[in-house]
């Protein structure tokens, strides 16, 4: 008695074991599936099952082809849809849900330098799952710029919320602003600079976008305003770079008005040759000024403005001169 419950328990150990064992692939095999010119076929055949929304016919010729050949031929399919980006419809979206809810069977072994990882041969779920992502985020990109457009979408309720939502709205908006109209694009300005929603602001990745866009004077004044991180410091140097073009000149000016960028903002000024009339009249002024003056002399003597500087002294105040001959002194 003992003895048959042995044999039995060892012979459903085996088989348990040998199904184990089966569903372990080699790369060579998997790579032969990959590449058979039968299944590639087949795989066009169903591809154009789902074009036509006929899922059921796709899922009667997926599940009449044998292991391991079918779970190949649903990952290259898989695979087809995620290359070309197919618009699916609501059908076809629902098969692919459904791909979510299916385990694949067969893994296969990668050595490496000291170390051995099993994965799945045909992680077709995977793929589904990052497809039916890009078409959730396709989704909220198009629901972002009509409600743009249509001027109904409060930019405060857009960008708060569940953290990861927030993340992906916000890049979306970084993405899609310069895909506005301009009627779209100031509604969004708007409600940013109405003083009646200063309370919230975006980030300042937002901020800085919004302004590049728009070009809009208040946004920027409000950016200067903002704490100073990678962000405004990376759009400083951007307008920098396009100096002495007149508006990146006037938004150099402003940002002077931040204490952690205006020497940044000093420097960029006085590295222009020649210095436009009214960065000249900007500078002047800032060399009366008994906390920049020093600072803004010192910037316009290393960047080639000594001559400048020397015509200077003899016609200005006390504190000019000071801050002048101190800065040709050190230079």
């Amino acid at each position: 008695m003992r003895q048959g419950l042995l044999a039995s328990l060892f012979l459903f150990i085996s088989l348990l074991f040998g199904q184990v064992l089966a569903s372990e692939i080699q790369p060579n095999f998997k790579n032969s599936l990959l590449n058979d010119q039968q299944l590639k076929k087949k795989v066009e055949k169903l591809h154009q099952y789902l074009i036509d929304d006929d899922t059921t016919t796709l899922n009667f010729s997926l599940n009449r082809l044998s292991m391991p050949q079918q779970e190949a031929v649903r990952f290259m399919l898989l695979q087809n849809i995620e290359k070309d980006r197919l618009i699916l419809s609501p059908t076809a979206s629902i098969w692919l849900k459904e791909q979510l809810t299916l385990h694949p069977t067969y893994t296969i072994k990668e050595q490496g330098d000291g170390y051995v990882v099993t994965k799945l041969a045909f992680d077709y779920s995977s793929i589904a799952a990052r497809v039916l992502n890009q078409m959730k985020k396709e989704q909220q990109v198009l629901d972002f710029i009509l409600a743009a457009e249509e001027k109904r979408l409060i930019l405060s309720e857009w960008l708060t919320g569940e953290p990861h939502q927030v993340r992906v709205r916000q890049s979306i908006v970084l993405a899609e602003l310069d895909s506005l109209t301009p009627e779209a694009l100031e509604y969004l300005v708007n409600q940013v600079t109405d003083d009646t929603l200063s309370v919230w602001l975006p980030t300042t990745e937002v901020m800085v976008r919004l302004a590049q866009v728009s070009k809009s004077p208040k946004i920027y004044k409000m950016l200067w305003r903002m704490r100073t991180d990678q962000y405004s410091i990376n759009e400083l140097n951007r307008l920098a770079g396009l100096a002495p073009d007149p508006f990146a000149t006037e938004q150099l000016m402003a940002a002077t008005k931040n204490p952690s960028l205006k020497q940044s903002a000093f420097a960029s000024l006085a590295q222009l040759h020649p210095l436009p009339q009214e960065v000249q009249h900007f500078l002047l002024a800032k060399l009366d000024h008994i906390q920049d003056g020093g600072a803004v002399a010192m910037h316009l003597a290393n960047y080639g403005h000594a001559s400048w500087l020397e015509s200077l002294v003899g016609n200005s105040s006390n504190v000019r001169r000071q801050h002048v001959k101190f800065a040709l002194s050190q230079n």
